[in-house]
């Protein structure tokens, strides 16, 4: 299967902020390295809103499941088994699938794993988290073509000194992917932290950084401060960098 064209120029994915990718610019000749690219940061964006939003809640999950029709030929069958305890290995266990009637399918699993000073934790909280694991994989699959992800982050939560009720998120990991069986994508999330202050979770990471290779293209992403980010695009064939600097709105 050869992937649709998608826009390219700038990209910038966030794991820990919640928020969506960015992308700008043209790509006449689209690859692997850019749907890639596109997927790994939704997937690894979303995960944060999982992983932070549990502990902001006290391990409370939003259940979502039904059908959603996008338009009158596609339609799309979404059903979620919302985050359950698993006693045996004492974490929590969430399955997405997503069907669509134009063949595209998508098999979503999360593992979170909650420590704290007494261990594993069945009743996460901002209190009591000391560190999580986080797992997803996932699996698209459309006319045969199969592409998987995994994103394994482990990260720590720690109170701000001088500031009640203020916490500091700092997350780590790996990125890895296969197409059709084929080694696509290894990436590495560093030191990448986000503050909950004031009730609030900061809409940007303050520091950190993502990198991400793969067969065309190698992407790195430094988190600068105060909603600043600076993209590094490396094209692998030709040894060309592209840096762009992109300053995100936080009101």
């Amino acid at each position: 299967m050869k992937f649709s064209r998608i826009a390219v120029g700038v990209i910038a994915f966030s794991v820990v902020a919640g928020i969506a990718a960015f992308f700008a610019g043209c790509s006449k000749n689209e690859d692997i390295s850019d749907e890639f690219a596109r997927i790994s940061s939704q997937e690894v964006s979303n995960m944060d809103a999982n992983s932070s939003g549990m502990i902001s809640s006290g391990g409370t999950p939003k259940l979502v499941s039904g059908v959603a029709t996008a338009s009158d030929t596609v339609t799309y069958d979404l059903t979620i088994h919302p985050f359950s305890l698993d006693s045996t290995d004492s974490c929590y266990i969430r399955t997405a699938t997503l069907t669509c009637s134009d063949g595209f399918e998508r098999v979503r699993v999360d593992t979170l794993t909650f420590f704290g000073a007494t261990g594993k934790l069945w009743h996460p909280t901002l209190a009591t988290v000391d560190s999580i694991h986080h797992v997803r994989h996932v699996k698209r699959d459309k006319g045969g073509n199969e592409l998987n992800i995994t994103v394994d982050m482990h990260s720590t939560l720690n109170p701000i000194q001088g500031q009640s009720g203020a916490y500091t998120h700092v997350k780590n990991g790996t990125i890895t992917g296969t197409y059709d069986g084929e080694n696509a994508i290894t990436g590495t999330i560093t030191d990448v932290t986000r503050n909950y202050v004031s009730g609030h979770w900061q809409l940007f990471p303050q520091s950190g950084s993502i990198i991400a290779k793969f067969p065309r293209r190698d992407y790195e992403i430094d988190f600068l401060g105060l909603g600043v980010v600076k993209l590094t695009i490396t094209n692998n064939s030709t040894g060309k960098t592209k840096v762009v600097t992109i300053t995100v709105d936080q009101q």
